[in-house]
């Protein structure tokens, strides 16, 4: 649905040496025209206009001395600097154009009629006067020589294989009638066919065509030739086929023209001379001749060159025929005319050459006879509306029609249209007014004059020139609002002396800025100017206005588009060379635009297709190059665009990567080039798949629809996610709860979108929300899709940008609680009978359901039934269909209500023979024990238990039994009075459990509670707690002797769990053993304590005997571990060094591609490796996931215990850095403990004058402690930051959001080794010195 616009256009004119050029070509490489006349070359810089070589073909005796010379082809060939130009006369002239020599390289006796180049230059083909063809090289040796003329068909002659009979054959439309057709005579050419042959070459240069007439029947016929001059095919007969012809670059159609009876068409050919297709011209009959057809080189446009015929009784002598070059372009099938280029009558304007440029695709080079060259570069460009309101229209140009879609009612395909506009003549061009009266347009015809169309809703009469097609109305009545032509106005000149350069499409770049206010571009007599013309829409009396021009302002260059920005009406002229103008309608001034920063804007390339709006809160200018370059100001947002519109708050992006970004308007400009990579959040709706090749047509104002067209030109609507979302949002925002939930439903947008957008106003509308909704399906479908995660943090991130609340587990399971209460409550005010679905939805729906409440709604539904209400049949089945049956059958027998009961079971699959007997026993039982019965059955043992505890004594065995098997001690215990039998034996029993649980200590405390010393004793004993013990023993009245017995059973188990002072304590106060007591507390280096015992009982022995020898072999000992674990500590520091460079290296190896690693290697790589490490480990790590998720069932304890085995110290293990680590965290924090017992053995042997080996023990502690402080910067350095940070893991706590965003920041997702966070950081070591003693210091 694009047309095309004129976006640049050169005028050159007055020049001489170009008069009644004959044939032209192009330099691509420097832009240089070549036109060749009757008598003379000439070389045209239309930068410039200036000639840049011209040459005589007289002086040479090249061409005849009295002008009547004819040339039959030109080409540029580049690789030579030359223009290759072939006369009628017979010569082959090469023109060096940087010598400016003429030189004839070949000559040929009989004539030439027609010159043509391979696509390759590698070859050239020239038709002879004697009706033969002659292919030469690029160095103009023969290949070979073939006469055009042949009686065969060629290589490609179809073959009969002899099945079925022309008879019997299918002709499709045509009918039976078609098999007795006789097949049509051509007849001879037409009286103004030129009879000579035409070439062309396909795009690829292996095979190109030529129409001849042929001698013996005067008939014009094709014949494809193979690039070594081989016949290939001949086509079909076609009666008044003509001179034109011309192969498609793309190598599927040669287009040529045939005149019928009642209509002028241009139709194709295949390769295999069938015919293809074919379109009408819009003239009449016998009014004009085809020139040429043209093909540009994407073989997108096809210019028809034609030129009027005298009429059949013209009898003046002289007769100056009008020119028309015409585009057309095929898109769904349908020949659509572009452009129109209308040149004069007087017989100096009509067109006399013309060719598309081999560089520029839609650029046209054309000359008339009287020498003006002019030169057209259009880009495609497709003509909607901008405003806010309006109806989204689309315009494409058909010749005289303007074929209009309004997308916001309707989607009609091309080449269909909801309506269309019938104009007089062809249209080149057509241009909507801005807001407020965005639907009004403007089409600019051929002849010069602008039509303005308006749009009245009130309108009743149906414009004339509108013509309403199928789908814009059904029968009489119109589906959408149809404008009315207003006036038709021509543009004149308030300012006499101002006068424009009179060519085709003389004023372009038309563009409505204001109500009254137009302004276009044009140049000026000579060509050499280019004027921007302000105009203002005038109405007169009658059928035609005035277009006056007002103002007018001198560009500094040419322009190359103009735009207008929708919101703020600032008009935007861009020139050839990406200079950006800001142009001020009201003042005439024409200033360069400004960016923020103060630099003016200068777009690197220049841009096709331009827009104003707003981005970021600054006033920007898009721009879109041919070569999909897409610009924010001069800031490239990506390069690879191939379209772009502007939405109320999004621009809208496709890429050759066949995707749509929506890019939001509030973006910084700064920001937006790292949003054009294509890479986003996970869950960053802004970025959709499209289908390849599209690109956009319109997006709807205030609306979802986005409407692509796809290259075969059918169309496509979407609705991207970014522009739901924002119309959610805006609809939620202004309490419009059912427009948006219709929304939101059709493009399934979850619903807990409703709440999360806004919580408390949510919550303070919910009434407004049920009132709006009203349906109960539409009530149900919110309810059930409610979760408890926040959608606008998870699930749409992007379209609201909010932080991840703090996980706190109150308020997350308070939303679906909440809202399901706040929602039933305002269906009950509403009418609950209506509702009642909804409502027993809201019960089911609670984090934990309320099944009870809404068994026993439906029950009360049943008991009063209501008419105009749900049946509780109705009711219940609805139940069945939220819950399963057998867990409402279970929530229906746990409210002891048989009737509910036997309701529900009636619904279900259950068998009558099966709960019917089961519900009958249980009728027949106490009310109680009945209860208990059911609580069992459904496992609700805590009610069981309560139930079971009011039977009776009869029924206490098998509450005990209930208690023991299901471990409800604790509660039994507050179910029976403290001094009961009852309470006693669940004690006894509870106690017994403890002991068997290892929990001494608590099952001591059971047993006291209940009076059972003994037990308790035993239980206290067992836990080594003696003060509870020796309580226990006189509550229980036992003598001395047995307390003695106990006192000494007591000391050794307390010795066994080093807890020498206190078994010490036991000896002395009840076993009454001194001697024993100070033994156990010099084992235990207790020192102090057991010289004061030695001396309270004046057992000064000890000291001598024990107490000394004691002394010094701790000394001993202690100075041993110290030498040992020094040692030991420093040979793991000296390892951990080495295997982090070992690590190091071979990461860095890995990183450069010549690392060898198996999979033990893989785990070497700390979380610190690049990428490339990551990736290039991938095959090795998807192994160790595999084996992680097989060892997944293994319990913690199981899997902390493998891990560890993991963390060897030996040589060369994968995580033996770890297990050093590990090793000398432990090694410290013991070392730095060990302070407590080196203290007091230091005193004491100071003491008892043991100073040397006192002040050795001390020096050599302390110069450990230093050396673990000097090394703690060593052993804990940056490599170890990545332990005990958070990894994701591929585990049952990891989610999808959690392993995406892992990747997304480049983590990795594989399960890795579980390091304590504390081997992170290194121990913290006691400041305290008091240990010290300051005298071993001297």
């Amino acid at each position: 649905m694009r047309n095309l616009k004129l976006v640049h256009s050169v005028c050159v004119v007055g020049l001489d040496d170009i008069a009644g050029t004959q044939c032209v070509t192009v330099d691509c490489d420097t832009g240089t025209v070549y036109c060749v006349t009757s008598d003379r070359i000439t070389g045209l810089d239309p930068k410039t206009q200036q000639v840049l070589h011209s040459v005589s073909l007289i002086e040479n005796a090249y061409v005849s001395m009295d002008g009547t010379g004819q040339i039959v082809g030109i080409q540029y060939l580049p690789d030579q600097m030359s223009v290759c130009i072939a006369t009628a006369q017979g010569d082959v002239i090469l023109w060096n154009t940087t010598n400016n020599e003429l030189e004839c390289v070949g000559s040929v006796d009989s004539g030439l009629c027609s010159m043509c180049w391979s696509p390759d230059q590698e070859v050239v083909v020239l038709a002879t006067g004697q009706a033969t063809l002659i292919m030469m090289t690029r160095d103009f040796e023969p290949v070979t020589e073939v006469p055009i003329y042949s009686d065969e068909f060629g290589e490609a002659q179809f073959v009969t294989v002899g099945w079925g009979k022309k008879e019997t054959q299918f002709h499709g439309s045509e009918g039976k009638q078609a098999a007795t057709k006789k097949q049509e005579r051509a007849g001879p050419a037409l009286p103004w066919d030129n009879r000579r042959p035409r070439v062309s070459w396909r795009g690829d240069g292996q095979y190109f065509v030529v129409s001849s007439v042929r001698p013996d029947t005067g008939t014009r016929e094709l014949r494809v030739w193979s690039r070594e001059c081989v016949l290939q095919s001949t086509s079909e007969n076609v009666n008044g086929l003509e001179q034109a012809l011309f192969w498609k670059p793309s190598g599927s159609l040669i287009a040529s023209t045939q005149r019928k009876p009642n209509k002028h068409d241009v139709v194709f050919f295949e390769k295999n001379g069938l015919r293809h297709g074919e379109f009408t011209l819009p003239f009449e009959k016998d009014e004009v001749k085809v020139v040429e057809l043209m093909w540009n080189t994407e073989s997108t446009i096809l210019a028809v060159w034609c030129e009027e015929l005298p009429p059949a009784n013209n009898k003046q002598e002289e007769f100056h025929p009008r020119s028309y070059v015409q585009l057309w372009v095929v898109n769904n099938y349908h020949w659509y005319l572009k452009q129109s280029l209308q040149f004069g009558a007087d017989g100096t304007e009509n067109l006399v050459a013309m060719t598309w440029d081999p560089e520029h695709a839609n650029c046209l080079h054309t000359v008339t006879a009287e020498g003006r060259y002019t030169q057209y570069t259009w880009s495609w460009f497709t003509d909607c509306s901008h405003g806010q309101e309006d109806d989204a229209n689309v315009a494409v140009i058909d010749g005289a029609t303007v074929l209009m879609t309004p997308f916001r009612t309707m989607v009609v395909p091309p080449p269909m249209s909801a309506y269309s506009l019938q104009l007089p003549c062809a249209v080149n061009q057509v241009v909507f007014a801005p807001p407020p009266h965005s639907n009004y347009l403007a089409v600019v015809l051929v002849d010069g004059q602008v039509a303005v169309y308006t749009f009245e809703k009130d309108s009743v009469e149906m414009d004339e020139t509108v013509r309403l097609c199928a789908a814009g109305g059904i029968g009489f009545k119109a589906v959408c609002t149809l404008p009315r032509l207003e006036m038709f106005y021509s543009i004149i000149f308030e300012d006499t002396s101002i006068s424009a350069a009179k060519f085709p499409l003389w004023a372009y770049h038309l563009t409505w800025v204001s109500n009254q206010c137009i302004v276009f571009t044009m140049l000026d007599t000579k060509g050499s100017r280019c004027i921007l013309c302000q105009a203002e829409l005038r109405n007169a009396e009658g059928q035609s206005g005035k277009l006056v021009v007002i103002n007018t302002s001198d560009v500094e260059g040419s322009v190359f588009g103009i735009c207008v920005n929708p919101r703020s009406g600032h008009v935007a002229v861009q020139l050839t060379d990406g200079t950006v103008l800001r142009y001020d309608p009201d003042s005439n001034i024409m200033l360069p635009w400004e960016l923020l920063d103060g630099r003016e804007l200068v777009f690197p390339q220049p841009c096709v297709s331009m827009q104003g709006c707003d981005i970021g809160g600054q006033e920007v200018v898009l721009g879109l190059t041919q070569r999909f370059r897409f610009y924010v100001n001069d800031v490239e947002v990506a390069s690879n665009c191939t379209s772009f519109a502007v939405h109320d708050e999004f621009l809208l992006l496709t890429t050759h990567a066949h995707t749509c970004r929506c890019i939001s308007l509030s973006t910084k400009v700064k920001d937006l080039p790292n949003l054009s990579d294509g890479k986003a959040h996970p869950f960053d709706e802004s970025i959709r798949r499209v289908e390849r090749g599209s690109r956009i047509v319109t997006v709807v104002p205030n609306d979802t629809k986005l409407v692509l067209q796809m290259p075969r030109g059918n169309l496509e609507v979407i609705h991207p996610r970014a522009l739901v979302l924002s119309a959610v949002r805006k609809l939620l925002d202004c309490l419009e709860y059912k427009q948006a939930f219709t929304l939101m439903r059709r493009h399934r947008i979850n619903m807990n979108l409703i709440y999360d957008h806004n919580p408390q106003v949510f919550l303070k509308n919910v009434e407004t929300f049920v009132r709006q909704i009203e349906e109960v399906n539409h009530i149900n479908l919110f309810l059930t899709d409610l979760q408890e995660e926040d959608v606008t943090v998870t699930m749409y991130t992007a379209a609201y940008c909010r932080d991840q609340p703090a996980d706190n587990s109150e308020d997350k399971t308070k939303k679906v609680d909440t809202v399901c209460d706040m929602v039933r409550q305002a269906l009950e005010k509403q009418d609950t009978g209506r509702y009642i679905l909804s409502i027993l939805t809201a019960y089911v729906k609670k984090s934990i359901p309320e099944l009870d409440i809404a068994l026993q709604r439906v029950k009360a539904l049943k008991a009063q039934p209501q008419t105009n209400m749900v049946s509780a049949e109705e009711a219940l089945k609805y139940l069945l269909f939220l819950v399963d049956v057998n867990e409402l059958y279970d929530v229906a027998l746990g409210t002891y209500d048989f009737e509910l009961v036997l309701m529900v079971a009636e619904k279900s699959q259950k068998d009558p023979k099966e709960y019917l007997p089961f519900l009958n026993n249980l009728r027949k039982l106490e009310t109680n024990y009945q209860r208990f019965t059911i609580d069992k059955y459904l496992k609700r043992y805590d009610r069981a238990l309560e139930h079971i505890s009011k039977c009776g004594p009869e029924h206490f065995s098998e509450c005990l039994i209930l208690i023991r098997d299901h471990l409800l001690y604790p509660k039994a215990l507050k179910l029976y009075a403290m001094h009961s039998q009852e309470y006693k034996d669940i004690s006894v029993a509870y106690g017994q459990y403890l002991t068997d649980k290892k929990q001494h200590e608590e099952a001591g405390l059971i047993y006291s509670k209940a009076g059972e010393h003994e037990l308790a004793l035993n239980a206290f004993e067992q836990a080594g707690n003696w003060r509870q013990v020796f309580i226990m023993s006189s509550r229980l009245g036992y003598g001395d002797e047995r307390i003695g017995i106990i006192a000494r059973r007591l000391v050794g188990s307390l010795k066994g769990k080093r807890r020498h002072l206190e078994a010490a304590c036991v000896s002395e106060q009840y076993a009454q053993d001194v001697e024993e007591a100070i033994v156990v507390l010099i084992e235990g280096c207790q020192w102090e304590e057991a010289l004061r015992m030695m001396y309270k009982y004046k057992r000064t022995d000890f000291i001598e005997s024990d107490f000394k020898t004691a002394l010094l072999e701790n000394c001993d000992m202690q100075m041993s571990n110290l030498e040992s674990d020094r040692k030991q500590f420093e040979q793991y520091k000296t390892r951990l060094v080495v295997v982090r460079e070992d690590k190091e290296r071979q990461r860095l190896d890995l990183i450069e591609g010549i690392g060898n690693y198996n999979e033990a290697d893989a785990d070497l790589f700390s979380d610190t490796s690049s990428a490339t490490g990551e990736t290039g480990m991938s095959s090795k790590l998807s192994q160790r996931s595999t084996a992680y998720s097989k060892s997944s069932g293994r319990s913690s304890r199981n899997r902390k215990k493998s891990e560890r085995k993991k963390w060897s110290l030996k040589e060369g293990s994968p995580y033996e850095d770890i297990a050093l680590l590990e090793t000398l965290s432990k090694t410290i924090t013991q070392i730095d403990q060990l302070k407590d017992d080196v203290s007091p053995l230091l005193k004491m042997l100071v003491l008892f004058n043991y100073e040397t080996q006192a002040a050795d023990l001390q020096k050599r502690y302390e110069s450990f402690l230093q050396f673990i402080q000097k090394s703690l910067p060593v052993i804990w350095d940056n490599s170890n930051d990545h332990i005990g940070a958070a990894k994701p893991s591929m585990g049952p706590d990891s989610t999808v959001n959690s392993i995406v965003m892992a990747r997304q920041h480049g983590e990795r997702a594989t399960p890795d080794v579980q390091i304590e966070p504390s081997l992170g950081i290194p121990p913290s070591l006691s400041k305290d010195k008091s240990w010290k003693l300051s005298t071993l210091e001297i």
